[in-house]
This record gives structure tokens, sequence and C-alpha cells, in this order.
């Protein structure tokens, strides 16, 4: 995993040094995009972490009046600056919000939650639906029902729960 670059040091650094410390405390999980050929090379990646956000930053719709809301964090996604601008950073986006979709139909949670590093960053979530919180910008919110119907308009299977 040395050798992934993003072209984001902190993104790269965590995968490095701290993707797997997560993994084995509980707090994250980390999946990996690698070749088959080359296991060992990372072209992408992406981690996912139980969270909940308070009802004052969601709209109505969004938090259907709970006071805190189960959700999931994709608290990393990179794609290798190799493939930078092949439309893959979508695949990778995908393969997260099926990944918690289907994790919330084991442990239940309404929302996917991402704090976005940069307003690049935030336009590419807002592209796929997410809507920003109330006084963040750069926190951005959908709606797992919303992911439910974005896979079933991809024509996209939700995998089953590993």
């Amino acid at each position: 995993m040395a050798g992934f670059d993003c072209g984001v040091a902190s993104l790269n650094m965590w995968l490095a040094e701290r993707a797997l410390r997560a993994q084995q405390a509980g707090t994250a999980r980390t999946f990996v995009w690698v070749d088959a050929k080359v296991p060992e090379k990372v072209w992408a990646y992406f981690s996912l972490a139980p969270t909940e956000v308070s009802r004052d930053v969601l709209s109505r719709g969004q938090s259907s009046g709970y006071t805190t809301v189960p959700s999931y964090l994709l608290a990393r996604l990179a794609l290798h600056t190799e493939l930078h601008g092949l439309g893959l950073g979508g695949q990778v986006l995908i393969d997260a919000l099926s990944r918690a979709a289907a994790a919330s139909e084991v442990g239940g949670g309404r929302l996917i939650v991402v704090d976005a590093l940069d307003d690049a960053a935030a336009n590419f979530y807002r592209h796929y639906d997410f809507t920003p919180v109330k006084g963040d910008p750069r926190r951005l919110v959908l709606k797992i029902a919303s992911v439910r119907k974005l896979l079933e308009d991809a024509d996209t299977n939700i995998p089953p729960p590993r």
C-alpha cells in the first residue's frame, strides 16, 4: 500500500498508516480495489464507519423527526492518480454506497454521511444527490432509501453483507 498515491497526502497516509489499526479496533472498515494480477497495488479505497447525526443539522425529511439519526460515515474515498479523469470515482462511490446500504439491512441506519475535503470533493458528492447539512456545505448526507433507488436505477445489485 506504500505505493498508493491519490494526490492527497492525508488520504495516502491514512491508508498506509491508520486503516489497519481502525480495522483492528472495529472503528472503520476499509475496502481496497486491486488488480488480481498485481494484488499488492491498490488502485482505490474507501472506509466506512458507523456514526450518528443530530437532528438539529438535518432537514425534517432527512431526520424524520428522530433526535439522533443512525448513519454510516463514508470516512475516506480515494482513487489512484493514474485513474483520475476516467470516471472510476463514481464506480468506487457506488461500491461504497452499496456496502453501506447492505449494512443497513442488517444493522439499521438512515443516512450516509461524508465530510468533503474541499469544494471539488463536495461537488463530486452533490453530483450523486448528497445534500449539505445546515451550516456546513462540506458535510453532506444521502438517505439510504435514495441509495437503494440509485442502485436500482443503475441496475446494480446490493451485495450481501460479509
